[in-house]
C-alpha cells in the first residue's frame, strides 16, 4: 500500500507536471481560466506537490508578497484523491511558509472547499466574493 506524501518539486519535470495538472482542473475541469491558469507569482512561489507511487496527484504553491506575508494559491487534486491529498498539501503548505518565516499566510479559497480549510483551523476574514467566475472566501492558517 502505498501513501501519499508532499514535498516541494525537486526539478523541472516536476514542476511541469504540477503546471499541467493545475491546467487539467482550472482549466479543462473548472472552466476557471481561458488557456492556462499560469501567472507572474509563479517564477518565484516555492510548488509543493502531492505524490502517490511516485505520481503527482496534487500540486499547491505559495509565496511571500511582502516582509513576513505569504499566500498560497492554486491548489489542484486529481478528483480521485481530493479528500486525502488535498488536506496534507495544505498542511505541507503551512509548513513550508512557517519554515520561511511567515508572519501570516493566507489565501483565496472556493467557498466550496471552505469547510476542509475550518477543519484545519483556517479563519475566514470578510465577505465572500466572486474570483474568477467563482465564490471565494479569503482566509487565514493558525501559524502557532
Amino acid at each position: 500500500m502505498f501513501e501519499i506524501i508532499c514535498r516541494p518539486v525537486q526539478n523541472q519535470e516536476e514542476l511541469f507536471e504540477s503546471f499541467a495538472l493545475r491546467k487539467e482542473v482550472f482549466v479543462e475541469e473548472q472552466n476557471l481560466f481561458k488557456r492556462t491558469d499560469r501567472d507572474r507569482y509563479d517564477k518565484h512561489a516555492i510548488h509543493i506537490v502531492a505524490l502517490y507511487n511516485n505520481k503527482i496527484v496534487g500540486t499547491v504553491r505559495v509565496h511571500r508578497d511582502k516582509a513576513d506575508i505569504w499566500y498560497g494559491s492554486r491548489l489542484a487534486v486529481l478528483k480521485r484523491f481530493r479528500g486525502k491529498a488535498g488536506r496534507i498539501l495544505i498542511q505541507k503548505a503551512v509548513e513550508v511558509v512557517k519554515e520561511n518565516g511567515a508572519k501570516k499566510f493566507m489565501a483565496h479559497i472556493q467557498k466550496r472547499n471552505v469547510p476542509l480549510f475550518k477543519r484545519l483551523k483556517w479563519t475566514a476574514v470578510g465577505q465572500v466574493f466572486t474570483h474568477h467566475g467563482k465564490p471565494h472566501q479569503f482566509m487565514e492558517a493558525k501559524l502557532n
